[in-house]
């Protein structure tokens, strides 16, 4: 399937360039939502130089009631539709839960989840119509086990995945799929079996979707990784967890 105009959230950095590029390189028309203007501005003069597709630049903090409802206007425009949307936005913050600044710790939750919610919400109606659409939530894969010093990030990221599924299954009947995508740690440069190259994500994170699939966990060692967080004891996958965190080992790359 080919999507006519996508809207990619945290298009400015990571994960989210990529996604728009891969796009762009399909004849994808590109709406793209992030917070610094003039970040988006710069990707978005490239993708139309290298690809000849249509760009907008759609500047907004999706913790701002306003911005993000701006976001939704333009997802639910009928004279514009968006028929794949890409929640990229996300946030990380580390630390002992009780030492953690409280309002960071919502803001967190703010942008990793209850926007990536109404965003969704948004989109899917119009597509559910049309019959025809997708959406990659892109959450992570430390939302499989339990993590100290990252216990916001993992549980929202717990949520978006099963939120994912679960809507997936919701809306598959009309034509529009839902993809939760789950990465690892990525960086540019890189692909091997830790660090995974972010194109490499996205393209297997899009394939997902096209094939209809409710989840993509990029990478053997990824599955791995999702694998043993669901089957083995609770208490091993604590013990483990909370070794990893103590020896400080990555689980993903900082989000936009």
């Amino acid at each position: 399937m080919r999507y006519r105009t996508a809207l990619v959230t945290g298009a400015s950095k990571g994960i989210g360039t990529y996604f728009a590029a891969e796009l762009a390189e399909a004849g994808t028309s590109l709406v793209l939502v992030a917070r610094r203007v003039e970040l988006l501005e710069s990707l978005a003069g490239e993708l139309r130089e290298r690809f000849q597709v249509e760009v907008e630049v759609l500047p907004a903090d999706l913790t701002d009631p306003d911005d993000l409802t701006a976001v939704q206007e333009r997802l639910t425009d009928p004279e514009r539709p968006v028929d794949l949307l890409v929640n990229n936005a996300g946030a990380l913050t580390t630390g002992p839960f009780a030492q953690l600044p409280l309002d960071g710790e919502i803001r967190q939750l703010e942008l990793n989840v209850m926007a990536l919610v109404r965003l969704t919400h948004s989109a899917l109606g119009p597509m559910v119509v049309r019959g025809r659409g997708g959406v990659v939530n892109v959450s992570s894969i430390a939302g499989e086990a339990p993590t100290p010093y990252s216990a916001t990030y993992c549980a929202g990221y717990a949520f978006v995945t099963n939120f994912s599924q679960s809507v997936h299954m919701e809306v598959a009947e009309h034509g529009v799929h839902v993809t939760a995508l789950l990465p690892g740690f990525t960086a540019p440069g890189a692909d091997g079996p830790r660090i995974q190259h972010p194109g490499q994500v996205v393209r297997e994170a899009l394939g997902a979707l096209v094939a209809g699939k409710p989840l993509c966990i990029p990478g053997g060692r990824n599955k791995a990784a999702a694998a043993f967080a669901r089957l083995a004891p609770r208490s091993v996958v604590r013990s483990v967890m909370e070794g990893v965190a103590s020896a400080g080992a990555p689980t993903e790359a900082a989000r936009p």
